[in-house]
């Protein structure tokens, strides 16, 4: 989507994840050997790692960003190129995430402000990740540069791919 197609307010789901004894085991093995002495401790309920949790959020904007590019791309629209995040902020993980539980992402558009590149805006955001039960288990704010449609055309690509 371009700069000019993302409206304050607007809330997209990212999808879910559910977070496996398996799961968090692979990614403890991998990342975190925390999660292999609590797993060695007994068989009690594991606790995913926080950067898990998060990793798995980014999956989910990463997949629904291709596919809106792809339905784009599809009907012969212009793609705008992929701009980057100056990063993010205030990353927390108000519950923890268990074994079986089940995380469903969303991203909420906070702020839109143009910028001194005439071709990009910075577009805020909040991203949220909810348990089965309610409960946030995830909360940034990040910022992104989205390209706009006023910028040369000749910076953006028909077709599916473009990588930039």
């Amino acid at each position: 989507m371009f700069y000019e197609d993302i409206p304050v307010g607007q809330l997209t789901a990212l999808g879910e994840t559910m977070f496996s004894r398996e799961m968090i085991l692979a990614y403890g093995k991998r990342f975190d050997p925390r999660i292999v002495a609590q797993a060695a401790g007994g068989r009690a309920p594991l606790v995913a790692s926080g950067l898990h949790v998060a990793a798995a959020g980014m999956r989910r904007l990463v997949d629904t960003r291709s596919a809106l590019r792809a339905a784009m791309a599809e009907r012969g629209e212009s793609l705008p190129q992929l701009g980057v995040s100056p990063g993010f902020k205030d990353m927390r993980w108000p519950c923890p995430v268990h074994e079986e539980d089940i995380v469903s992402y969303s991203i909420e558009t906070v702020s839109k402000r143009e910028t001194s590149k005439p071709k990009w805006g910075l577009v805020g955001n909040r991203f949220l990740g909810v348990n089965q039960r309610g409960q946030e288990v995830l909360v940034f704010s990040s910022a992104v540069l989205i390209f706009r449609r006023l910028g040369d055309l000749s910076d953006t690509v028909s077709g599916t791919r473009h990588f930039s």
